[in-house]
């Protein structure tokens, strides 16, 4: 589904459409997405390596199983200039393991709807600085049912973990990475979306 909703006050005379949906929107920008990942994240401060590519692409692939996935993405003129994505976590997820400090049970323990995973945002370079990564999270947020949202920012991406800090996300710790990843740590953020359902 794409929506009418725009950010024409957030970037001047132009109008950027932001579009809402799950798999089938994902996969009608599927190349476009990949194409924008690697444009924003192949550049400083972010780690980038030969292999990230394909990773991006499985990992990916992989979420467009999930029937939690949702998405939403801006474009202009036909043109996909950013985007955010992520999936509700799974009661058995390894996603709060391998922290170097250990986090409280009350945070690390999952059940189905309480957690909406936000894997990857995206703005090009270009349109940054307008409120356009903001909308873009915003517009996800609000359609998801869970009771909160988390999300993982590489330690050098000071800007990155600025803008999150300034939407009021909370950072919970230091994580490793898994084998294989352009980085070694990743630092981890929550956010709450609504009351808690379970003790």
């Amino acid at each position: 589904m794409m929506t009418a909703d725009a950010v024409r006050e957030a970037v001047g005379v132009e109008t950027i459409g932001i579009g809402l949906g799950g798999v089938e929107l994902a996969r009608t920008w599927f190349e476009s997405i990949c194409s924008l990942y690697a444009e924003v994240f192949s550049v400083p401060p972010f780690a980038w390596d030969e292999q990230e590519p394909v990773r991006h692409r499985q990992m990916l692939e992989r979420l467009l199983t999930e029937p939690s996935f949702g998405i939403t993405v801006a474009v202009r003129d036909d043109e996909l200039v950013g985007f955010a994505y992520g999936y509700g976590v799974h009661p058995d997820t390894k996603r709060w393991e391998n922290f170097l400090e250990p986090l409280p049970e009350a945070l690390t323990t999952e059940w189905e709807g309480r957690t909406f995973a936000l894997i990857d945002l995206a703005v090009r370079a270009d349109l940054r600085g307008h409120g356009l990564g903001r909308r873009l999270l915003e517009v996800l947020l609000a359609s998801r049912s869970e009771e909160r949202a988390a999300l993982t920012v590489e330690p050098e991406a000071e800007a990155t973990q600025a803008f999150y800090q300034h939407l009021s996300w909370q950072r919970m710790g230091r994580k490793r990475t898994s084998p294989g990843s352009a980085i070694s740590y990743f630092d981890a953020y929550v956010l709450p979306l609504r009351a808690q359902t379970r003790p």
